[in-house]
């Protein structure tokens, strides 16, 4: 019986090991941070607060590749072969978060419905912008399309791809 008694802690023994214990997983946990339209980071690297302009998808010359054309009611995809595709939307219906804006695409053409969700991607860090010119930021974002409205609320995209502020 007395070996057994090598496997029994007192309780303070055991308190300090389930706060050591919690205390590691909070260190070593990494909160998921996503970057808002109005964040300080994106506000100081000159990126827009809004979704409108030109993109270029990332990864591509600025000059050349896939295109991502916003404007007040319309968007136009053009891909690296000149291939245009152009959808509508109604600016108020377009569901703006401090993270996401989310819209509802209606194709011009034959093409079926999209629904996107946009958000802020990444901007230089905070020394480099300090270093930088503002005009040389690099402001991104990041597209993801859905096949329905249903399908964005879990998250069920079809695809997803960055986007490079063309300036």
């Amino acid at each position: 019986m007395s070996d057994l008694k090598i496997f029994t802690f007192d309780l303070k023994f055991r308190f300090k090991v389930l706060f050591i214990t919690l205390l590691f997983m909070i260190i070593s946990m990494k909160l998921v941070y996503g970057l808002g339209w109005d964040d300080k980071k994106w506000v100081e690297a000159g990126c827009p607060s809004n979704i409108f302009g030109t993109w270029v998808s990332s990864g591509t010359e600025v000059n050349s590749g896939k295109l991502l054309n916003i404007y007040q009611d319309r968007i136009r995809f053009i891909d690296n072969h000149a291939f245009e595709r152009k959808y509508s939307f109604k600016r108020k219906d377009m569901v703006v978060g401090k993270q996401f804006v989310e819209i509802n695409l209606q194709p011009v053409s034959t093409e079926k419905s999209i629904y996107l969700k946009i958000r802020p991607h990444l901007v230089l860090s905070g020394s480099d912008i300090r270093k930088a010119n503002k005009t040389t930021q690099n402001c991104f974002v990041k597209i993801f399309k859905f096949g329905s409205q249903k399908n964005a609320k879990y998250d069920k995209y079809l695809n997803w791809e960055v986007y490079k502020l063309k300036k």
